[in-house]
């Protein structure tokens, strides 16, 4: 009977608008505030932005920050949490947003906003910035070459949420397991513990997305080709830590979940933590961990995606379980299939999650000297391997000549940095370069770049070209 109902005079806000909903025509549709409160349910959802009214019940199992993020708005406002989460502000949320209106609300009052990210760290105007808020910017790629090892305040900054604020004196980290007592530590007794450094490359999974977006629109930041530093990190082993706990003995542990200060969860398999390939780090290039980076403790996982390496680090828990987190399971960090355009068509849980980085090479600057072409950039792998060679052709791939390769970072460790690379080549009328690299294993990078497309933009690790422009 209600859903036939046409009112001709007002009744009651909240059932007059329910009636209009029921009868899909948003435009009228009018609801108040308490009307929308009572749906709060995963299976019966709705959210307010701005004055508008949603039904995201639908869309909840396909959100990307994950199911449990969108139902803290369930039945209220998002616009508090947009305040802090403010990469919804962009145009294709929105677009995404349309579809599911069901109304507006009446009587609406904006809520005041308190700005969370006044706090933010002062950052280096050489970045290149997609967001301010929360920060997103590339190294400079002119700089790369220069420096091998990333200058702290040049790294690349890929931040979720404002920068959290963490008193040193009172941070902990626990370590947990259902299998042995839990462990609490401070910074100064991570300190007082044998003491490691690595220097790593770490990657932003989404590294080189703008190529991507020449084919089809993906999501997410479109980064060129900086979304990817290198550092010395040096702390504890995880190893070393809990190497009293004998954990070779608990079969069932398969996963090493870290938990961040502003709630992040992510997790790697248990094979790098029996592999000494772990590390608890507190200093960043022989200095304290800047902000932007994870002050105090930052997980650093050689090899594997950005995400991984856990910024704001305060928890570990050895599990059976890989993290639940949505930067885990959900979509955020997984490669769809080249002909997924609408991610709430599958069943992404059966999609592996990414973990270590593939092949990849760039090509960072093109200088002319007198009549030659000094061509440089970088090739890196997560898998740990050394980079055999990296090509260079100025003719669409049909000739390859091999660059000069400095491999000096990984003289006494894994090869879990990039290989700076550059070459001399002779001033033709083509002055546009392609790049590939190969690794001793024979992996070499893909040519077909509409062939690795994928609707989150992960994993672009295609031959880069680029053109001499001066």
């Amino acid at each position: 009977m209600l859903k036939q109902f046409k009112p001709v005079i007002p009744i009651a806000a909240g059932l007059c608008g329910y009636v209009y909903y029921k009868n899909k025509n948003p435009a009228v549709a009018k609801f108040t505030y308490d009307e929308v409160k009572k749906h709060n349910k995963e299976n019966d959802a709705w959210i307010i932005h701005k004055n508008n009214v949603y039904d995201v019940t639908n869309f909840i199992d396909n959100h990307p920050g994950g199911k449990d993020k969108i139902m803290l708005a369930a039945g209220k406002s998002v616009d508090p949490f947009w305040n802090i989460y403010r990469q919804h502000l962009k145009h294709n949320v929105q677009n995404i947003l349309t579809p599911m209106k069901i109304g507006t609300i009446l009587d609406y009052k904006p809520a005041t906003e308190i700005d969370p990210y006044t706090n933010d760290p002062i950052r280096d105007t050489n970045l290149k910035f997609h967001s301010y808020q929360p920060c997103n910017a590339e190294t400079p790629v002119e700089l790369i070459v220069d420096y091998p090892i990333t200058p702290s305040e040049l790294w690349y900054i890929r931040n979720h949420h404002p920068v959290p604020q963490i008193d040193i004196d009172k941070h902990r980290l626990s370590i947990d397991s259902k299998y042995f007592d839990s462990i609490k530590l401070n910074i100064n007794d991570l300190k007082q513990m044998k003491e490691t450094s690595i220097t790593t490359t770490i990657q932003c999974g989404g590294n080189r997305r703008g190529g991507y977006n020449r084919i089809d629109k993906t999501s997410g930041t479109p980064w060129d080709i900086g979304a990817i530093s290198t550092a010395k990190w040096t702390g504890v082993l995880l190893s070393d830590i809990i190497k009293s706990k004998n954990i070779e003995k608990y079969k069932d542990i398969k996963h090493v979940q870290f938990e961040s200060i502003d709630s992040l969860k992510a997790s790697v398999p248990i094979e790098k933590l029996m592999k000494k390939e772990i590390l608890i780090a507190y200093k960043m290039n022989d200095e304290d961990i800047p902000r932007d980076h994870g002050y105090p403790l930052r997980a650093i996982v050689p090899g594997h995606v950005g995400v991984r390496n856990v910024k704001w680090l305060s928890k570990i828990i050895l599990s059976d379980e890989e993290s639940e987190g949505p930067w885990q399971r959900s979509i955020a960090y997984k490669v769809l299939p080249r002909d997924v355009k609408d991610a709430r068509k599958i069943d992404s849980s059966k999609i592996p999650t990414m973990q270590e980085m593939p092949i990849q090479s760039a090509i960072t600057t093109i200088e002319k000297e007198d009549d030659k072409f000094i061509v440089s950039g970088y090739a890196y792998t997560g898998s740990g391997n050394e980079i055999a060679k990296v090509e260079i052709s100025n003719d669409n791939g049909i000739t390859w000549n091999k660059t000069e390769l400095n491999n000096e970072l990984n003289k006494n460790q894994k090869h879990w940095t990039w290989t700076i690379w550059s070459i001399k080549v002779p001033i033709s009328c083509n002055r546009c370069f392609i790049c590939r690299a190969t690794d001793i294993n024979g992996n070499i990078q893909p040519s077909d770049i509409s062939n690795k497309w994928n609707l989150r933009g992960l994993n672009n690790n295609t031959f880069h070209k680029k053109i001499y422009e001066k």
